[in-house]
Parts: structure tokens; C-alpha cells; sequence
């Protein structure tokens, strides 16, 4: 049975028995726990602590998501135009991925090169040394938890450049942008 599963989804990675046991755990008073009292009527009760895991456990998960988020918007974006786009890989080629998770980050590299890339041809600035701003997000999963890795990335709609200015892209076709973001992936490929 191992080794049929290990073959559809690649090897059983210790890091995955560690977040399974915590998740078990998560909860149970002999685990851990704080002591939480109210100092206006005196009431008192135990809180168990949480697993602190992301991905599996939804309540944690969602705690580091919410964060993440505040965290985003008060330190790292900038007031301008923002874009969403998704990248993904043909399913002839996610088995690579599965087997060399190291690839992702790879690709993620090549998905922030083009989108780079791209704004800088599209986008009219006076200076050589415009450049976007993204954030980019790894999913190892698609709607039925297969496997399924893409990135999401939210990127500036447009480019910085000079000291601090900002020019908005112009509507543009997505289809060179494939371009480049494919002629990328296979070239780290092979």
C-alpha cells in the first residue's frame, strides 16, 4: 500500500508525521495549557494550546493567513494598483515537481522573472531601473487536495522607478506573458 500511495504522491516526508501528531494533540489539557481568568468577576478556565501548524489544521491555519494578511497590507504594499495572477505548469510536467520539491522554489523564481520582465517591456518609464513588486504564494494543492502545484502572485499593476514613483501598466494581452513565463520553465528544466 506504501508504495502505491508513494508513487501517485511521492514520499511520505517525516515533516508530514510531525504536523499529523501535533494536530492530534492540539487540544488535550495534558499537552499544555493557560490558565486564562477574568480580573472584573474572577471566572477562570483552562486553555488548551493549539497545534500551531499551517495547512492542516484550519483554526491555526486560518489564525497565520489573517496575520500574514495584517501583516502584508501595514508593512509591505504599497497604496498603488495590484494584480492577482496564477501560474501553473501543464500536468505532464508536475511529477518533476513531486518527486524535487526544490523545483518550486525554482519555479516561483521563473513566475517573478517574467512577471519582472514583462512590466518592464509593457510599462513606459523614463529610467532603465523600473521594477514590479509581488508577493508570491507556493500551493501544493487544487481543489480535491491532488496534487496540483501553481503560484499565486499578487504584483503590482505596474513599475517603481526613479525615487519612489510609480506608472500603472497598460491593459495588456496575456498571452506573451505565457510566452516567457514557459520559455523560463523549460529552460530550468532543462
Amino acid at each position: 500500500m506504501k508504495s502505491v500511495l508513494s508513487a501517485q504522491y511521492g514520499f511520505f516526508r517525516p515533516y508530514v508525521r510531525s504536523v499529523i501528531y501535533r494536530f492530534l494533540d492540539y487540544g488535550i489539557l495534558h499537552n499544555g495549557f493557560a490558565r486564562v481568568r477574568c480580573g472584573e468577576c474572577g471566572h477562570e478556565y483552562l486553555l488548551a494550546f493549539s497545534c500551531k501548524r499551517r495547512h492542516f489544521c484550519p483554526s491555526c491555519h486560518q489564525k497565520r493567513v489573517m496575520e500574514f494578511g495584517e501583516w502584508l497590507c501595514k508593512e509591505v504594499l504599497k497604496a498603488v494598483p495590484h494584480r492577482h495572477f496564477v501560474f501553473s505548469i501543464p500536468k505532464i510536467l508536475r511529477r518533476y515537481f513531486l518527486y524535487d520539491r526544490k523545483l518550486l522554489s525554482e519555479l516561483s523564481h521563473c513566475a517573478w522573472e517574467t512577471l519582472k520582465e514583462f512590466f518592464q517591456e509593457i510599462v513606459p518609464v523614463p529610467e532603465e531601473d523600473a521594477v514590479s513588486g509581488a508577493v508570491v504564494a507556493i500551493h501544493s494543492f487544487g481543489d480535491f487536495l491532488g496534487w496540483h502545484h501553481h503560484l499565486h502572485i499578487l504584483c503590482t499593476d505596474g513599475c517603481f522607478y526613479g525615487s519612489g514613483m510609480f506608472r500603472v501598466a497598460p491593459l495588456f494581452e496575456l498571452k506573451h506573458l505565457e510566452a516567457i513565463f514557459r520559455h523560463k520553465v523549460f529552460k530550468m528544466l532543462l
